[in-house]
């Protein structure tokens, strides 16, 4: 490494990125070295240690970074210190290289780092001596005030010693070295603090800290009992004096209420600003540079609300506050427990100031008030230790370990969930990478590809970590709530809890999770509908206004391009809702997301426990059970709000066809623009309503189905968290919601009401009857005036407004039919959603049908609703008149469809016969054969037929229409002036069945020759499959004949095969056999020598027997 480098290496120490680091990682930690001495340095503590540790891994990986972006590396710059240290000095710039090396040194030696840390708190202790006076920070040491907090409290009030001293007794301050910003703030170094550890911090430092702010806080609450004890004092002083000084002065009594009352209001004002701006301090807390998470904020106020509401002496819990406040927050986050101690304590002066202002208020003597305040005050003082806290602290301990573990088990199921990703994507990497390979892709587009894939695996882990560390955490939560309600409940029963009780707090937390959860997914909905609403309210006012442009500038109001274009406007209505619809619904499955993964991770750490967190299956099955509700839910509501969105889509289209037909009957009858702005009103009112309706029963039900699977989900949580339980995978796979009960009881629920709610429906349309009746009277007089004025005679005047009433009352059933659709309707659809498990989506009734999207006015009949006549009066004038009138529309009508029908078959004859013309003009110029010329004149004869049949079933088409739209109402089918229609169609027709005839024929002759050659074409298929399945078939033998060979020598083989090895077997046997025979000759020889052998000796010299004493015995 040359000198260039060395210089680089010693600008960039010295640079504001260097100390950004290092240099404020030293400033905070060096506070835990300020008694290092040469004479300790064999007594250094743990804490030291792992700060020089972790000094040390972000030095070394500062280095590395800035080494690597020069060229070298670690490696190197180690090599050239020992080459640097060994080489005399050359120049003047020796010394900065040796101060950079002995800089560089600290790094990697635990004493150089110790005396450094020493050295760096000296010399910040001695620039903090130069804001106040050292004979002050004398008189302060020796009243008792520690040293540090005591140049704190100088600093803070400016070297006024009177103020530090009050500053000391109410709030004492934290160490200005203590409270900065923590190294994980800064941008390029690790966190030096683990914050999931649940380790307690021992230091010197933080724990006088802790001390003094508890403390601080006994003499504020002796200050306040001092205050109490002095007012009591008076008051007795008060009640003690004689009864005619009392006597004398009636008012006297009342005037020192009044003042009390004065004071207390006053101090509660006081109290009301201090309480707001010591929430602020504490709130400050909660945002960087020491920022405490909210589950640690909340932990802390309840552990010392608890400890603060019962009464207990601070002075003897140091300890145990300690050690609870160091497990859960960092040393330089120490300084909020003064603030959360200070808030508390104003808190219960404002409680007792609140209580005491309406005892007084209400009636009750001062002197009884201050007595009781008093009394209050010396038996707190005088309960020196409060209640028996040994249970609460084996609780905590046992909480502790077990948030500890369950943090361990969520880390590891985290984890194994990563390593199962990497595989995947790792395998599809390879995979993705083998196919550009094989497709011979370019060099450098197979790196574009690696590296899009290394970015898309990166950022799905990097997606994965953060979804899991948040289910993590909220896991965690619930389990600490639980651990928090647990507490509460032994601190309020002073004993410890049955296992009944710890299940119904399970219970009471996991119901109170359903219910917040479900008014957060009904705001959330209510948010998007507001929304939807606002966006559909803009899309139809300015469709409204664009409709009414159109009427008010048509010339006549029977205007057919006005009519036409009214109807452009209503599609266009139309496609702009269900797009608005769609894209909400998108929204709503985005949104319900987040929430359901929050309730199902707070709602699974409600059941954790010690006796199932080292159980690697149970927390697979629980991560599935976890996905498994996530999923069902969100698709259930994913096909409620499609469903949702194909019920407004189909009521929209019901609503517009209704207000077109109104349109068109007042735009017949030569409404005027008032008179159309009022039928607009009116639709859009009913419009309005009719969805209202739609959207509170798809909520009322949505909200319902949810519960149910939230209370489905927390009693899978208790049986898969139940100890006894075992087949935890079957439990799993099993537990789905139960689709078919949820079903029969909406089916079960909604018969119920429209039979209890049938007779408030008929009520209902008596009083629109009659509604409806009241204003046709009103408008019946006024326009018969106005129809006499014009000339109009009184029975076509009548008539007129017959059919008009006609057309009133059929629209008003038209409503009545458009709400029971709607309240069947979405019964119907939820029905079917939960039917096919809320995964299919379907329009099939219940009696396998398919419903109409469209609203025909067709299938309503006022004989359904036993309507009668207006008035019930039998008018035969009045009935001669409408018939009259029918029959002369009827003839109108049919006479102008004929027309109509000849105009089209002229025109359709006409275009026919001009292409006919010029396509033969074209052949005969080509010099086409006379084959080729019948064979398009065939082929132009067929387009002809098709064209005309086409024509002929359009103009049948819209001739019904037409009739539809003549149509006076159903009313008249009692005296027979009620359109047939197909009677109608026929007489049109009468002209062109001959015509239609011979068209059909020459359809079916060109279908017979279409079959004919087909057929043809059929047999020469099937001659050819013959022809080729026949020397399939040889070669099929053939083949099989070849497998017979091979199928006999593979068996001959085998055969001999088995010969050669039952000869082997065979000759080894014998083998075997002559050996035993040849062993059991040798054995019988030998056996024959002893025996002769033994002969021998036993017979003595004349033949007898040799009396051996040994052998005989």
């Amino acid at each position: 490494m040359d000198t260039v480098w060395f210089e680089a290496l010693h600008e960039y120490l010295g640079s504001p990125e260097w100390y950004e680091t290092i240099g404020v990682f030293i400033e905070s930690h060096c506070a835990l070295f300020e008694t290092v001495s040469p004479s300790t340095s064999g007594e250094f503590d743990h804490g030291q240690y792992n700060v020089f540790r972790e000094f040390t891994e972000i030095s070394e990986q500062i280095l590395d970074n800035m080494l690597s972006n020069l060229g070298g590396s670690l490696s190197l710059l180690e090599q050239a210190l020992d080459e640097h240290s060994t080489l005399p000095p050359t120049g003047p710039k020796d010394d900065a290289r040796k101060a950079m090396i002995a800089t560089l040194l600290t790094y990697d030696s635990f004493p150089h780092f110790c005396e450094m840390m020493r050295s760096k708190s000296a010399k910040i202790d001695s620039a903090m001596t130069s804001y106040y006076d050292v004979s002050d920070l004398e008189k302060l040491t020796s009243m008792g005030f520690d040293k540090a907090f005591a140049i704190s409290a100088l600093n803070n009030c400016d070297g006024d010693f009177d103020d530090a001293l009050q500053y000391l007794f109410d709030n004492p301050p934290p160490s200005p070295r203590t409270s900065a910003p923590p190294p994980s703030s800064t941008p390029s170094a690790p966190p030096v603090q683990d914050f999931r550890d649940t380790r307690p911090q021992y230091n010197k430092d933080t724990k006088e800290q802790v001390n003094s702010s508890v403390t601080a806080a006994l003499n504020k609450q002796g200050s306040m009992r001092r205050r109490n004890s002095s007012i009591a004092t008076e008051a007795s002083a008060v009640s003690c004096t004689p009864a005619n000084e009392t006597s004398s002065d009636s008012n006297s009594n009342a005037t020192k209420t009044e003042q009390t009352l004065d004071y207390m209001f006053k101090r509660r004002e006081q109290l009301t600003t201090e309480i707001t701006e010591q929430r602020k301090a504490v709130v400050n807390f909660t945002k960087n540079p020491n920022r405490v998470s909210d589950d640690h904020l909340e932990e802390l106020y309840l552990f010392l609300k608890e400890m603060v509401h019962n009464g207990d002496d601070l002075a003897k819990h140091k300890q145990r506050i300690h050690t609870y406040v160091f497990s859960r927050i960092t040393p330089s986050q120490g300084t909020i427990v003064p603030n959360l101690l200070s808030l508390m304590l104003l808190e219960n002066e404002d409680y007792l100031l609140q209580k005491n202002i309406n005892r007084l208020l209400n009636g009750e003597s001062l002197e009884s008030v201050l007595q009781d305040q008093a009394g209050n005050s010396t038996s707190s003082s005088a309960s020196p230790s409060g209640p028996d806290t040994s249970e609460l602290d084996e609780l905590h301990r046992q909480h502790a370990l077990e948030l500890k573990r369950a943090n361990e088990a969520l880390e590891a199921e985290a984890e194994r969930q990563r390593r199962r990703l990497q595989e995947q994507l790792k395998n599809k990497r390879k995979n993705r990478l083998k196919q550009c390979k094989d497709s011979n892709m370019l060099d450098e587009e197979i790196s574009r590809v690696e590296r899009q894939m290394d970015e898309d695996n990166n950022q799905a882990l990097s997606n994965l970590d953060e979804k899991l560390a948040t289910r993590n955490q909220q896991t965690l939560a619930g389990l600490q709530t639980k651990q928090i309600r647990i507490i509460e409940e032994t601190s309020r029963l002073n004993r410890k809890l049955t296992a009944k009780e710890l299940d119904a707090i399970n219970d009471d937390i996991a119901a109170q999770l359903r219910d917040q959860h479900a008014i957060d997914l009904a705001k959330m909905r209510e948010a998007l509908d507001v929304e939807k609403s606002r966006q559909r309210a803009a899309l139809q006012a300015r469709l409204r206004n664009k409709r009414k442009n159109i009427i008010s500038a048509s010339p006549t109001p029977s205007d057919q391009d006005a009519a036409e274009s009214i109807l452009n406007i209503d599609l266009e209505e139309t496609n702009g809702l269900n797009d608005i619809d769609s894209k909400f619904s998108r929204q709503m499955y985005n949104m319900v997301q987040g929430p359901t993964e929050s309730f199902a991770a707070v709602s699974t750490g409600l059941r954790m426990a010690c006796d199932n967190l080292d159980s690697e299956d149970w927390m697979d099955n629980l991560a599935k059970l976890h996905k498994l509700h996530c999923t069902n839910l969100a698709t259930m509501q994913s096909s409620l709000m499609d469903e949702k969105s194909k019920q407004q889509s189909n009521l929209q289209a019901r609503l517009q066809a209704m207000r077109q037909k109104k349109l068109a009957a007042a735009m017949k009858r030569g409404a005027t623009p008032e008179e159309l702005e009022e039928i607009e009103a009116e639709c859009e009112a009913f419009e309005a309503k009719s969805r209202e309706k739609l959207e509170e029963k798809f909520r009322t039900h949505i909200s319902e189905i949810e519960r149910n699977f939230m209370e489905q989900h927390n009693e899978d949580i208790a049986k898969i968290s139940d100890p006894d339980s075992i087949a935890l995978e079957k439990l799993v796979a099993e537990s789905t919601f139960d689709y078919e009960s949820a079903a029969a009881a909406l089916k079960a629920a909604h018969e119920r009401d429209v039979s209890k709610h049938g007779d408030a429906l008929e009520d209902e349309k008596r009083r629109q009857e009659d509604a409806l009746k009241a204003k046709l009277a009103k408008r019946r007089e006024k326009k018969r005036v106005r129809m006499m004025g014009d000339g109009m005679t009184k029975d076509e005047a009548e008539s007129q407004l017959g059919k008009e009433e006609l057309q009133e009352i059929k629209f008003l059933k038209d409503e009545w039919k458009l709400e029971e659709y709607i309240e069947g309707g979405v019964e119907r659809g939820v029905w079917r959603v939960l039917k096919t498990a809320g995964g299919t989506r379907t329009l099939t009734t219940e009696e396998g049908k398919e419903e109409e999207s469209t609203f025909s006015n067709n299938n309503f009949s006022t004989a359904d609703w036993g309507w009668g006549d207006d008035d019930g009066e039998d008018d035969e004038g009045k009935r001669r008149s409408i018939m009259e009138k029918h029959t002369d529309a009827t003839n109108v009508l049919v006479n102008r469809l004929k027309d109509e029908r000849k105009m089209s078959h002229n025109k359709l004859r006409e275009r026919l016969e001009a292409k006919k013309k010029k396509r033969m003009a074209e052949l005969e110029k080509g010099g086409a054969d006379s084959e080729e010329i019948e064979e398009v004149e065939r082929a132009l004869e067929e387009e002809a037929i098709k064209e005309r049949i086409q024509n002929d079933r359009m103009l049948t088409m819209s001739e019904h229409k037409a009739i539809e739209e003549y149509e006076f109402g159903t009313n008249n089918a009692a005296e027979g002036g009620n359109l047939n229609t197909y009677e109608l169609l026929d007489e049109i027709h009468s002209d062109y069945k001959d015509e239609r005839e011979q068209l059909q024929k020459a359809l079916m002759e060109e279908k017979k020759r279409q079959k004919a050659e087909l057929r043809r074409k059929k047999k020469e298929r099937k001659k050819e499959k013959r022809r080729a399945s026949v020397v399939a078939a040889l070669e099929e033998e053939l083949m099989e004949e070849d497998n017979n060979e091979k199928k006999l020598e593979m068996e001959v083989a085998k055969i001999h095969k088995a010969n050669q090895e039952s000869k082997a077997t065979l000759d080894m046997m014998m083998q075997m056999e002559q050996a035993r025979q040849k062993e059991a000759l040798q054995k019988r020889l030998m056996r024959k020598r002893a025996d002769k052998r033994r002969n021998s000796m036993v017979a003595g010299p004349g033949g007898g027997p040799l009396m051996l004493e040994p052998l005989n015995r």
